[in-house]
């Protein structure tokens, strides 16, 4: 008798049990209770199939008669009532070998619901979204004291402000040599605490995110335009970092200009720019080559690729790359961006995504799927949120990597998927946790536990900042959740993939600038 099923033990878990899936059609508010008891049922279906085996092969044993001289099917000798065994053994064979037959097929059944109970419980990534009472009270807690440092700061005016903007960027550029990290958002987190704290405090970092940001908007009712929370909050940086000489130059516009292979280091254009995505993994992937670190690509670079499929309908992908420095710099990636984004106010790389789409000539009628990453991808999902951008362009899809979106609404529809870590930090900057992201039919947010991994290059990232918001750990985290075969990551999958792909492409890369008004 096989072991029957069980939970898997407390500690590190195979890297696809580290996933988790939030949204998507059919889903409950007990998620996690629910899977558990579906994995139980298959395991009792298991033990049943063995016991059905179990009654098989006894019963086979009672089709062989007792080798009594004369013995006739009735049992008794000679009585003339039965005919004899020996004109019976052939048949008794057959049927023999026919049951014992039928119990090896049962008991493969069973091995399969047991395998088939894993994966269940594997698929869902045990669904946990509930935390415990003593990670409620943590979070509470940082979350007070968080507010209280935002608050401080704040009350202290421009002053405290500015101190606040300079010396985080100013540190945040020198430990990074002032230069462009993959993955976007220019944290230097894991040299601040170490490789051990960020595991253990990055759980919270929704908490404190929320409470620094509401304890900055409380300080300034009036810049953060009545608006309490963390966008209150991020509406006061944004205005500092507009205001302030020091941090930038004053309201400026975008411009775009589309660049050739020899504005590429190397001057090459990447090798995938006349071909389409084959799936949504490709799509992120390809981000990496819009950073200048990565892909050589000059600061302020996104791609807009048409393809044309074989029926000749045209369809368009626009990829986005993250932040590329902290401080206010000459294009719209930059932390002065971020902060207008979380705040929902205007800002530069929205415009310039627009501006790209216009230049390209896209069709009201050609889909255009929108893929961003860390601040890419809170450019691409306010561009979706927004009415007006959904009455130009007809939307096929959005999927960000690495970004905080917890606060944006999308229209109904459109196929969305998110992917985040709690480790890399950057998805929780909007205060929300992956758990909290809005949930519909159509918006699936897929969360991997970096910490939770019992792969060696999972827990090596999930200690530093930089290594679990790079877009390689997102794309890993999507394959391993479409891998799973969760119906609802494959079904928003299968919705946004038909559409990047066709039987001819082309790329059109193009730079964005900030220039004077």
């Amino acid at each position: 008798m096989t072991t029957p099923l069980t939970l898997p033990p407390d500690g590190p878990r195979l890297a696809p049990d580290t996933v988790t899936v939030f949204g998507g059609a059919g889903v409950t508010a007990v998620e996690s209770d629910s899977v558990r008891r579906a994995a139980a049922w298959v395991a009792a279906a298991a033990e049943d199939l063995r016991s059905a085996a179990r009654l098989c092969l006894a019963a086979s044993e009672d089709l062989v008669l007792p080798g009594v001289a004369g013995a006739t099917t009735s049992g008794q000798p000679g009585n003339g009532l039965g005919r004899p065994v020996a004109a019976l053994a052939p048949a008794a064979r057959a049927l023999e070998e026919v049951v014992r037959d039928v119990a090896r097929s049962l008991v493969q059944h069973a091995d399969l619901c047991d395998l088939l109970g894993w994966r269940v419980l594997r698929a869902a990534g045990l669904y946990e979204e509930a935390e415990s009472t003593a990670e409620r009270v943590v979070g509470a807690l940082v979350t007070a004291g968080t507010f209280g440092t935002g608050a401080a700061f704040g009350s202290q005016g421009w002053r405290g402000l500015t101190g606040v903007g300079v010396l985080a960027a100013g540190d945040l550029a020198g430990r990074t040599g002032g230069g462009l990290i993959t993955g976007g958002l220019s944290w230097a987190v894991s040299g601040w605490l170490g490789s051990a704290a960020v595991r253990d405090l990055a759980p919270y970092s929704d908490e404190a995110f929320a409470g620094l940001g509401s304890g900055v908007g409380r300080a300034q009712p009036g810049l953060a335009n009545g608006n309490p929370g963390i966008a209150g909050g991020a509406g006061v940086l944004a205005h500092v970092a507009r205001e302030l000489p020091l941090l930038g130059n004053d309201d400026q516009g975008v411009r775009v200009t589309r660049i050739t292979a020899e504005d590429f280091a190397g001057s090459s254009r990447p090798a995938w720019s006349d071909t389409g995505a084959r799936s949504v993994q490709e799509a992120v992937a390809r981000i990496d080559s819009l950073y200048p670190a990565t892909g050589g690509a000059p600061p302020g670079t996104v791609a807009v690729q048409k393809v044309t499929g074989p029926d000749g309908a045209v369809s368009w992908t626009v990829l986005i790359p993250g932040t590329q420095s902290a401080l206010p710099a000459e294009h719209p990636w930059d932390g002065r961006t971020d902060v207008e984004l979380v705040a929902d106010q205007a800002d530069g790389a929205t415009a310039a995504v627009e501006r790209a789409l216009a230049a390209s000539g896209v069709g009201p009628d050609e889909p255009v799927t929108l893929v961003g990453h860390s601040l890419g991808g809170i450019a691409a999902a306010a561009l979706v949120s927004r009415a007006g951008f959904a009455e130009r362009y007809r939307i096929g899809g959005l999927v960000t990597a690495g970004s905080p979106t917890g606060l944006l609404s999308t229209p109904p529809g459109i196929p969305v998927l998110h992917l985040e870590t709690p480790e890399e930090i950057v998805s929780h900057t909007d205060g929300r946790s992956a758990s909290e992201n809005p949930r519909t039919r159509d918006r699936v947010t897929v969360v991997r536990s970096l910490r939770d991994s019992a792969d060696a290059d999972d827990r090596a990232a999930a200690g530093d900042v930089v290594r679990a918001h790079s877009v390689g750990t997102h794309v890993r985290t999507l394959d391993l959740a479409i891998g799973l075969g969760d119906p609802r990551v494959t079904e928003i999958a299968d919705r946004i993939a038909p559409r990047l792909d066709g039987t001819t492409a082309s790329t059109t890369f193009y730079r964005a600038e900030r220039v004077s008004r």
